[in-house]
């Protein structure tokens, strides 16, 4: 799907860019300062890019214009784009790996590291049950409560070198993808549009000013070639 409306955007690009160049071309005629060109060439190319752009999202519902239907690209395609985000984003960004490395070695560590060692204490109650008062006996208060410190501690020194066995059943067990393609699927089209643009707006005013840029470039080439 993703293909399909980038592949609009490069056709949609020659066709806007045809229209608004008949328009500077008009202006050209009519006044031809030397300015024109560059500065037509930056406005054309920057239109086109942005025109180009808008159409992905807008508008955000079907609308009537004559005898087409007019709808954003990416909204009119909501179920095949939602499969293809679920899947980019689970295999790119949220996959288990990044998942696990974030919890061992991000910010938040301490506090996994603080949880797991609570749970590995009450782990190691639980498994001895009934026997503790025994193993106590045995070891002392003191040495019973160091041990389970020690196992604890080596809980969380050998988790990082085998959690890696577990990544095809956590995948399995969070089934992330399928989850975020059916929530996704079911967002109303303003919904979706917000969850979805973001990812778009960082580099769109990249996008629009190199195009900008280039239809300037073009200008001066052709002021060149006019007047050499």
């Amino acid at each position: 799907c993703g293909d399909k409306v980038f592949t609009f955007i490069r056709k949609s690009g020659f066709y806007f860019g045809f229209l608004f160049g008949c328009i500077q071309m008009g202006i050209w005629f009519g006044y031809n300062a030397s300015w024109v060109l560059p500065v037509f060439g930056f406005l054309v190319g920057y239109a086109t890019n942005w025109l180009a752009l808008k159409v992905i999202f807008r508008p955000l519902e079907p609308t009537k214009f004559l005898c087409w239907t007019l709808y954003g690209l990416f909204l009119s395609r909501q179920k095949e784009v939602s499969e293809t985000f679920a899947r980019v984003i689970c295999v790119e960004v949220l996959h288990t790996k990044a998942m696990w490395d974030s919890i061992l070695t991000g910010p938040k560590c301490a506090n996994f590291n603080a949880m797991l060692r609570a749970h590995s204490i009450v782990f190691t109650e639980k498994l001895i049950g009934g026997l503790k008062p025994i193993a106590v006996a045995a070891l002392g208060a003191k040495e019973f409560a160091m041990m389970k410190e020690d196992i604890a501690k080596k809980v969380m020194e050998r988790l990082p070198t085998i959690i890696d066995h577990s990544y095809e059943y956590t995948t399995k067990a969070l089934d992330l993808e399928n989850t975020m393609r059916v929530k996704m699927q079911a967002l109303s089209s303003q919904e979706f549009e917000g969850v979805l643009h973001p990812a778009f707006e960082e580099d769109e005013i990249i996008l629009i000013l190199v195009g900008g840029v280039l239809g300037c470039l073009v200008g001066i080439i052709q002021l060149v070639a006019l007047f050499s």
